[in-house]
């Protein structure tokens, strides 16, 4: 490489400063300068992710699994599974960041995304999304770094298929990606028959008044939330399934946390719950997260008292039909390919998991 005046060379991701950050720009040869700085990047933890996160403005991009309010009560509610940690990459006011969570002793833990294995749909945090740029390659880049150097097992779940973050790794030979089904209906294409619907709602009406309806915004408290989660418990208890649940959902913290989240999603029309009462009680409700154009279906509840009128079903079909009077393009439905999406009309798209796997 040429050595004269003034001659410069890149300022690769393993050159590092005084502070733990990483420097990227041009170095000067002869008298090891840095000039030209393209962006810095570092891994924030415990107290200072949490500020981090906290002080993320309204306008940034982002899933509703990597927002400030999913993050912040996974890592208040759910201290079993980890220790908050923030990846970021900042050039002056835009940055490129991934909210994380690490467990397990130095030399041998592990980093996933803040809240798993409970997220269903993950992509970087971008502030300044238009910039983002090679941002997005520097912060991989951060994450190959922490694991080779760190001894981190890096694992991403729940990657959104056309994200900005999956384009990335997707180039790179060392990371390892595997599909998991999380289908798609399409509301105006929904497998709904009329004639079979109007007759579950005449049969179940024959046992009072039927009423659907939506909560969020300040109605959809934290102790909504919080009933919304035992009243699910009930039911899967008194259906010999609680032992069915994830290991996380018995979590004694996991009230909370979806109390706190649906809470704050909600108060940016980011969450709601779908509902079907009779006379006045809660037969059948569906948690959606998202914006009301691109809604996820994230937990169901119904009453094992009125199972056999199929009291989910008439929820999920009477609010594929109001989505598609919305002209609402998809219901995203998450993980998992359960026989009630297939039923609906559900497609074959997936999410992708992706290991830090160098060969």
């Amino acid at each position: 490489m040429g050595g004269g005046a003034g001659a410069a060379r890149p300022l690769g991701p393993s050159r590092k400063t005084l502070d733990g950050a990483i420097l990227l720009g041009t170095i000067n040869a002869d008298t090891g300068e840095v000039s030209d700085q393209l962006h810095s990047a570092i891994v924030l933890r415990s107290s200072d992710a949490v500020e981090f996160v906290k002080n993320w403005p309204a306008e940034i991009a982002a899933t509703e699994f990597c927002r400030p309010e999913w993050v912040l009560s996974a890592w208040n509610s759910l201290p079993e599974l980890g220790k908050p940690a923030v990846a970021v990459v900042r050039d002056d006011d835009a940055w490129a960041a991934a909210a994380l969570t690490e467990a397990g002793e130095p030399g041998a833990g592990t980093l996933t995304f803040a809240g798993q294995p409970l997220g269903d749909e993950h992509d970087l945090v971008l502030h300044r999304p238009d910039q983002a740029g090679e941002l997005v390659t520097a912060l991989v880049g951060l994450l190959e770094d922490v694991a080779a150097e760190g001894g981190k097992k890096v694992t991403l779940d729940a990657l959104a298929p056309d994200g900005r973050l999956t384009r990335e790794l997707r180039r790179s030979p060392r990371w390892a990606l595997e599909a998991e089904a999380a289908p798609v209906i399409t509301p105006a294409l929904a497998r709904v028959n009329a004639a079979r619907h109007a007759r579950r709602m005449r049969y179940l009406g024959g046992r009072g008044s039927l009423t659907f309806g939506v909560v969020t915004g300040d109605e959809l408290t934290v102790t909504e939330g919080e009933r919304f989660l035992r009243t699910r418990f009930e039911n899967w208890t008194r259906q010999g399934r609680i032992d069915q649940l994830p290991a996380v959902e018995r979590l004694p913290g996991f009230p909370h946390f979806m109390g706190t989240m649906m809470w704050g999603l909600a108060q940016r029309n980011m969450a709601r719950l779908w509902v079907l009462e009779l006379d006045g009680l809660r037969i059948a409700e569906d948690l959606h997260v998202g914006p009301p154009e691109d809604p996820l279906l994230y937990m169901r509840s119904y009453s094992t008292d009125f199972r056999k009128y199929s009291p989910g079903r008439i929820l999920l079909e009477e609010t594929l039909g109001q989505l598609a009077a919305r002209d609402c393009a998809r219901l995203r439905t998450g993980r998992g390919d359960e026989l009630y999406k297939l039923d609906a009309g559900a497609g074959q798209e997936c999410v992708l998991r992706a290991e830090f796997a160098p060969k």
